[in-house]
């Protein structure tokens, strides 16, 4: 609409100007050199007219055969660079592939039509790695750092060649320059954390997380897990150099943040009940248990509440159970402390909600020290030892990644160096059960074991009533 406003403006301009001229028509003269030249306005005009437009024209033609070897130069550059980055492309597509010969072949194409920008560079690195010239490879990483657009390539790139080679200390370094260059690096910040958790450099490590952690590259459930292993791992080693305050400081953040972070929970407790804290240890326990029983926690709310043994302990077990009452582990704590308090039918009546149809080894066993104590049936008692061989076998520490199995939890699996890998669960018939040091598999059932009684039908579904105020009846 504006171009068409235009063009009509001129028009009309125009049109009037030749109006004008005629209506007021005239003469020129003009004298030069011995020549003299008589015509109208009009047609000097014209006359003007067409030799402004001859200039126009002789310049733009002069113009266009100035810029010709520019132009010319330039297409076949831009030639060049579009055949290049074909090649850079298809190069890629090779090193993805696995193809060193054709990689290492555009390669040469794309570094002679490009020279060696960023993508070059990387390229070569890539397809010299693939075909196992390490050395080389390096080299161009190494070149890669001097450019600015190119520094964390050439940081990763090394950082993996010192990986591969089982350098952790040079590969922690590069990590370090990595995470600075690049702090919202998923990667980086992932690599560094690894690093320093593999090293033991635990402080560092957490550092690492509360900062990835504001970055948003972790998880809050990642994160929370994390932190909390590293806490623990920090009080341990408080606790190793006598800083207990320190540690108690630590496993209090981790218990606030992972109420059911066993170990933390063990911890803690210990350090409550050598401090004459048993109520603080006895809730902190309660907590815990309502959140994930453990066995390990029983003992300690029995000396938190100063049930020693008989029926004190027997009213703590019914206490503590209340918390998670239809947990196995809370009829398996009653049950114990039933036994020791000669409780045989409540003891009985818990082995029995605790075991359901394909009791554990560990309700195998505690139903042979039943039987042997409140019938003294020998042959009832090792027919139960028997089929505790055969049984689920009892929980333990297991690695979510490789399934190994130990008594207690540590921060790194030794087996697959995963962080924060083990959970409290049945382990695999097959696996081996450490106690951090040792790796002896579990004792196995005899290949062809005795003919024995099998338990009674109703040995665990007794319905004994108990008077939790008397004797056993």
């Amino acid at each position: 609409m504006a171009r068409i406003l235009a063009y009509l403006i001129v028009l009309v301009a125009l049109v009037g100007a030749a109006v004008w001229l005629a209506d007021h028509p005239g003469d020129v003269s003009l004298d030069w050199q011995g020549w003299r030249i008589e015509t109208s306005v009009a047609v000097l005009g014209l006359a003007v007219a067409a030799v402004a437009a001859l200039s126009a024209l002789l310049y733009r033609v002069w113009l266009f055969l100035r810029r010709m070897p520019r132009r010319v130069a330039g297409a076949r550059r831009e030639s060049r660079r579009r055949r290049g980055y074909l090649a850079l492309t298809r190069g890629m597509v090779a090193v993805a592939a696995g193809d060193a010969a054709e990689a290492r072949r555009q390669m040469k194409r794309a570094d002679g039509m490009l020279g060696d920008p960023p993508l070059t560079m990387l390229l070569s690195a890539q397809a010299l790695q693939l075909s196992g010239d390490e050395k080389a490879a390096e080299k161009f990483f190494s070149a890669m750092l001097a450019r600015p657009e190119t520094e964390f390539l050439g940081l990763r790139g090394l950082l993996m060649q010192a990986l591969k080679r089982g350098d952790s200390e040079k590969a922690l370094g590069l990590a370090e320059r990595a995470y600075r260059l690049q702090p919202r690096s998923e990667w980086a910040a992932s690599t560094l954390f690894d690093l320093e958790a593999k090293s033991g450099a635990w402080k560092a490590a957490r550092d690492t997380l509360s900062r990835a952690a504001k970055q948003g590259l972790v998880s809050a459930d990642a994160n929370r897990e994390r932190a909390a292993a590293l806490d623990f791992q920090l009080a341990q080693d408080a606790l190793a150099q006598g800083q207990e305050q320190v540690a108690a400081k630590l496993l209090r953040r981790v218990v606030d943040a992972r109420p059911g972070f066993t170990p933390a929970v063990v911890r803690l407790a210990r350090l409550d009940l050598d401090g004459g804290q048993g109520g603080r240890a006895a809730s902190l326990i309660e907590r815990a248990w309502a959140v994930a029983p453990h066995p390990d926690l029983a003992p300690l709310y029995w000396r938190a509440r100063g049930a020693d043994a008989g029926l004190a302990r027997a009213k703590a077990a019914q206490r503590l159970a209340r918390q998670n009452p239809d947990h196995p582990e809370s009829h398996l704590a009653i049950a114990e402390a039933a036994l020791d308090a000669r409780l045989w039918g409540e003891a009985r009546r818990h082995l029995g909600l605790a075991g359901g149809e394909a009791p554990p080894a560990r309700v195998c066993r505690l139903m042979a020290e039943l039987e042997e104590s409140e019938k003294g049936d020998g042959a009832a008692a090792r027919a139960w030892l028997v089929r505790a061989t055969l049984a689920d076998p009892d929980p333990a520490w297991v690695c979510g990644e490789c399934g190994h199995a130990r008594a207690e939890w540590q921060i790194r699996c030794e087996h697959c160096e995963a962080f924060a890998s083990f959970r409290w669960q049945t382990p695999p018939h097959v696996a081996r059960l450490t106690d951090g040091t040792a790796t002896a598999p579990l004792a196995l059932a005899p290949a062809a074991a005795p003919a024995v009684a099998e338990p009674p039908a109703d040995a665990i579904a007794g319905t004994e009533s108990v008077d939790a105020s008397g004797p056993a009846r």
